[in-house]
């Protein structure tokens, strides 16, 4: 069974003749531990339909279910629910609080599903040794290069240990090193611990380190023979 499975989902903003179709019919479906890579140029859609299979946003119309269970896009608390335990982000921009230390930033996630501070703080640097960066865990994050602090982001998507990482352009704020250095670390936890990784990007360099590229146009797929 597939972990994703997206059955003709559409976005759709606008009426009539002012009507556009950001994610126009797409179907797809990822198996457990495959890493595939989404790219086309911008404004295809490739975001949106990011932000749907992360339950941030939800499809004007089409099916979406995940090990198995249909999405209800209509009931917020299931969503969050969702965010909170299937699936993990990874962001262009990091999204992390700048005013907050490293190991603040990665356990907050885990607030929200309680149990004791702990048991939060020893999932937490599992994680950054792993990453070889537990050095860093009192530091400030204003205090961290780029590609220190995707790091650290990698490491707060891997503390809520959700089946799913989803990643928009995760090596976009970084030289081609680190670029690199970013995409053997998830390769790497892919095969350790066989999460499912879905990335955005544009990126060349970047897909390479995929199983799997999908290409996207005008919001649907412009190579729909790799899709299933």
């Amino acid at each position: 069974m597939s972990i994703l499975d997206v059955r003709n989902i559409y976005k759709i903003y606008g009426k009539d003749s002012s009507e556009v179709k950001a994610v126009n019919g797409i179907s797809i479906k990822v198996d457990k531990g495959e890493v595939v890579a989404i790219m086309g140029p911008s404004g295809c859609g490739k975001s949106t339909l990011l932000n749907i299979l992360g339950c941030i946003d939800a499809p004007t119309k089409g099916e979406y279910y995940i090990d198995g269970v249909q999405v209800d896009f209509k009931k917020l608390n299931n969503l969050s629910q969702i965010r909170n335990e299937k699936i993990s982000f990874i962001f262009q921009n990091f999204a992390l609080i700048k005013d907050l230390s490293v190991l603040e930033n990665i356990i907050l996630p885990l607030k929200f599903r309680g149990g004791p501070y702990k048991e939060r703080v020893n999932k937490a640097m599992k994680y950054l040794k792993e990453l070889e960066i537990e050095n860093l865990k009192n530091k400030s994050v204003r205090e961290l290069s780029g590609g220190q602090q995707q790091r650290v982001s990698i490491a707060r998507a891997l503390t809520q240990e959700s089946e799913v990482i989803l990643a928009d352009e995760p090596t976009g704020a970084l030289d081609e090193q680190n670029s690199i250095k970013i995409m053997e670390v998830l390769k790497e936890l892919n095969k350790k611990y066989n999460k499912t990784i879905i990335v955005v990007t544009h990126d060349n360099l970047v897909a390479s380190f995929c199983d799997k590229v999908l290409k996207m146009k005008d919001g649907k797929w412009d190579n729909m023979k790799n899709v299933n």
